[in-house]
């Protein structure tokens, strides 16, 4: 079995899982900061940091699979000539930016003083971004493409960033602002998620073209499975709004137990949406119409 058909997908699913918690737990703290304890700040921090170091180890082996992808083999890994190639690539392009990207989070406030730390932020998570935009699919696609996939990515990343930090408040033993962050995520979450949706919704009809083609090809298939379980990530997070959250407010004990629960099932649900997106994007072919 060719080893490249598994190491693709996960490499690919780990990279995903690294770059959105990196800065989507940015996102959480910045607008959550004055609801939040000293211990949740830390959390976020700690938890950005740690997001980035995988995610430097997985760009570092994303960019040496990029070498045995072009040489077919395990020997062509660290091939020179294979490597030279990749790192003449577009996808070896996005490997560096990626690397770079995560290196400037993980650094922030060991080498870049205090003044300059939400500048070193939006460096990091710009050439995070910009990472996925210049090589796939929507480098083929053109500007308008790209800008829909960074509208669609900074959602998800809000949204996916944020399950667990809201997981971590759920258990921290001083849980007073929780209804207070709660109620706000509502409100903020609603932006977020009608930008994502109307960005990937945008983004994958310039994609396929046609939409016969989502149930008469393998890659239309498993985008409609991704599509039914986000569904059902948008089912749990009404339920939140509509249900928990006000439970929160009335019986916070219960309702932070609740919310936990619900948030370790959206992570779940996430994970999978993860493994069907690195198999668009690394197994299947793209169909002709789009």
């Amino acid at each position: 079995m060719d080893i490249w058909i598994v190491f693709n997908p996960v490499i690919r699913l780990l990279l995903y899982g690294s770059v959105l918690v990196a800065t989507g737990s940015l996102l959480f703290a910045f607008h959550f900061n004055k609801y939040q304890t000293i211990e949740n700040k830390a959390y976020c921090s700690s938890l950005s940091k740690n997001a980035s170091l995988l995610g430097l180890i997985i760009s570092a082996l994303f960019f040496l699979s990029i070498s045995g992808n072009m040489g077919g083999d395990l020997g062509s890994v660290f091939s020179p000539l294979m490597l030279g190639l990749a790192l003449d690539s577009k996808s070896g392009l996005a490997a560096m930016l990626c690397s770079a990207g995560f290196l400037v989070l993980y650094l922030q406030g060991k080498i870049f003083p205090s003044s300059l730390k939400s500048g070193s932020t939006l460096l990091g998570v710009f050439l995070l971004l910009l990472s996925f935009v210049i090589s796939g699919h929507a480098s083929k696609l053109g500007t308008t493409a790209q800008i829909l996939l960074i509208f669609h990515l900074t959602g998800i990343a809000f949204w996916v960033g944020s399950l667990l930090p809201l997981r971590n408040m759920c258990l921290s033993s001083n849980i007073k602002n929780l209804h207070l962050v709660t109620h706000q995520f509502g409100k903020i979450a609603m932006f977020y998620v009608l930008g994502l949706l109307i960005a990937g919704i945008s983004f994958a009809y310039m994609l396929i073209g046609d939409i016969s083609l989502l149930i008469e090809t393998s890659y239309g298939i498993v985008l409609c499975v991704k599509v039914l379980i986000v569904c059902t990530l948008l089912f749990l997070g009404a339920l939140n709004k509509f249900w928990i959250v006000p439970l929160i407010k009335s019986d916070m004990e219960r309702g932070a137990i609740r919310l936990k629960n619900s948030v370790q099932a959206e992570i779940m649900l996430v994970l999978l949406v993860f493994l069907f997106t690195s198999l668009l994007t690394t197994s299947l072919n793209l169909p002709m119409g789009g």
